[in-house]
């Protein structure tokens, strides 16, 4: 999970790859007008002009801390608001240039104030997590504790990335070392993240319910902010099955940022499995035509699957491919569980080498899931099965962790027959 961001952060690094994939979305769209499918063109959710005018706003002050640093070369706060400000911007946008112009930003900043900074140094931390350089965003969340020692919000990021790394027993050490009061979200959503993954997920449906009660009763945050705490309740639902649920969770905050790209990808989700796939083509056409994510991409190629339109589901799963092969870290791991279960044996085998080597650089329960697939997928069950249970060794409630492991318990039972 990432504050105000989609669950790790996963912000569209786009390239070459991003002219590719742009290019696939306008031979996908000529080819379904030219084959006459048709899509209802009242929209699904009614739009208005505020989320507009926020990004207006924060463009312009964008533009004024710009003027600020480039005026005033030894403003460390400057430096550190321009950073943060260009870290909103770029999860609404997934421009990487903001990324790279933050972390500029944020480096510039210590450096010009290297005591009573360490919220540069929680800001770095961000950044670095979203280019998935967890070990130098650990070190940096390691600064910022022994700078403002005890501090809640920096206890949780250091737990949150813990928890990417897997070190699990350090990252439960600091987040029950965080005093939270129930008001700062931030930690609202990391303490929330914690009990999702530990197995404690009516503590986390719990927290994420009452700080969107406190965040739908303010009006200084950002919708984007606002719709983020809905979009994460979605997720967990989702990821518990509670499909209904996680429709209502998405819906509401749709509500409140209609073009939201994260809440419209999860309720292409939810279509998809409800079985309505022309609804999960739309949301999800809607959310890739604002920014390219590679689980949305694959969602539609499934839900074109499931229409029997094999060329559409080609398209889109090529466009998947080319987008997460843009992406920060050793794999994609949504692309790649769709390789496992929708590509070729040359795919699946290239997925099984990607999640070695990713298991090498984090140990955390979604990382020896892939492989732990990867593994069963390619017929080395045995295995595939101790994968597995390191993947478990949370008690994580997660649908998909669970469906992977009775599909191993079943081979096995069979295998032993």
């Amino acid at each position: 999970m990432r504050p105000f961001v989609n669950r790790r952060l996963r912000l569209t690094a786009l390239g070459l790859g991003a002219l590719a994939v742009v290019a696939l979305g306008t031979t996908v769209i000529r080819s379904r007008q030219s084959a006459g499918m048709t899509t209802s063109s009242a929209p699904l959710v009614a739009f208005d002009s505020t989320s507009s005018s926020e990004a207006e706003v924060r463009d312009r002050d964008i533009a004024f801390y710009t003027r600020r640093a480039s005026e005033d070369r030894q403003s460390a706060t400057d430096r550190l608001t321009l950073a943060t400000l260009l870290i909103t911007r770029a999860r609404t946008t997934g421009s990487t240039s903001d990324l790279v112009r933050a972390e500029s930003l944020s480096r510039e900043s210590i450096a010009l104030r290297s005591q009573r900074n360490g919220q540069a140094h929680a800001v770095l931390a961000t950044v670095l997590m979203s280019r998935h350089a967890f070990r130098e965003a650990h070190a940096e969340a390691l600064r910022a504790d022994s700078l403002e020692p005890e501090t809640p919000s920096h206890l949780a990021l250091l737990g949150e990335i813990e928890l990417e790394l897997g070190e699990y027993d350090a990252a439960s050490a600091h987040f029950k070392s965080v005093h939270y009061d129930g008001r700062h979200l931030t930690v609202a959503a990391r303490v929330a993240r914690w009990y999702e993954i530990t197995g404690h997920a009516d503590l986390a449906r719990e927290i994420l319910t009452r700080a969107i009660v406190h965040v739908d009763r303010r009006d200084d945050l950002p919708r984007e902010q606002v719709a983020w705490f809905h979009y994460r309740l979605g997720e967990l639902e989702l990821r518990l099955g509670r499909v209904s649920q996680a429709d209502t969770a998405f819906r509401r905050g749709l509500a409140r940022h209609v073009d939201d790209v994260r809440i419209l990808g999860g309720l292409a989700r939810v279509a998809l499995a409800r079985g309505d796939y022309r609804r999960a083509v739309e949301y999800g056409d809607r959310a890739t035509g604002v920014q390219l994510d590679p689980a949305t991409l694959g969602t539609v190629s499934e839900a074109y699957a499931a229409l029997r339109d094999s060329t559409q589901a080609a398209q889109y799963a090529n466009a998947m491919s080319i987008s997460a092969l843009t992406q920060p870290g050793t794999i994609h791991r949504a692309w790649g569980l769709f390789l496992l279960d929708h590509g070729s044996a040359v795919e699946r085998a290239d997925v099984l080498r990607r999640a070695r080597r990713d298991i090498l650089e984090r140990q955390d329960i979604y990382a020896h899931d892939l492989l732990a697939w990867a593994l069963f997928r390619s017929g080395q069950v045995s295995e595939a099965r101790e994968q597995m249970r390191l993947a478990l060794s949370q008690h994580t409630e997660d649908q998909l962790l669970a469906s992977h492991a009775r599909a191993m318990q079943l081979r096995t039972a069979v295998a032993l027959k």
